[in-house]
């Protein structure tokens, strides 16, 4: 079973999108910081991360490079009530919360499914 690591800052988003992740077979776990996520990821493997973009303290941005730099090849997908961004080396692809799911299970489904992670960061990029 594949497990991703979920990180939002409103915790019942967080939450609710680890029930909807567990639905379709991942196990999902949640974090609700920057912070909280490094230590989660410091003591678990994880197939991919999805996080927001803005947080209080550490960003979504920072955490994916963060991450990158413990683990280069892991995906990282990011999400957003915003405008979504592009072209940034340490995320797979951006998407935006409204449109959540089933986006993030084809893009997951994408990335740690059949292909290989650094398959899924060639095609996004």
């Amino acid at each position: 079973m594949k497990t991703i690591l979920f990180v939002d800052d409103h915790e019942m988003l967080a939450q609710l999108s680890c029930e909807i992740l567990e639905m379709h077979g991942y196990r999902a776990i949640s974090a609700n910081s920057g912070a909280e996520a490094l230590d989660k990821f410091d003591r678990e493997k994880f197939d991919a991360v999805v996080t927001d973009l803005r947080m209080d303290g550490m960003d979504g941005l920072e955490l994916a490079t963060l991450i990158h730099h413990r683990q280069p090849d892991l995906p990282v997908i990011l999400i957003t009530g915003y405008d979504p961004i592009s072209g940034h080396k340490d995320i797979v692809v951006c998407l935006q919360k409204r449109e959540l799911f089933p986006s993030l299970i084809e893009q997951l489904k994408l990335c740690i499914g059949e292909s290989e992670a650094t398959e899924c960061r060639l095609k996004s990029a």
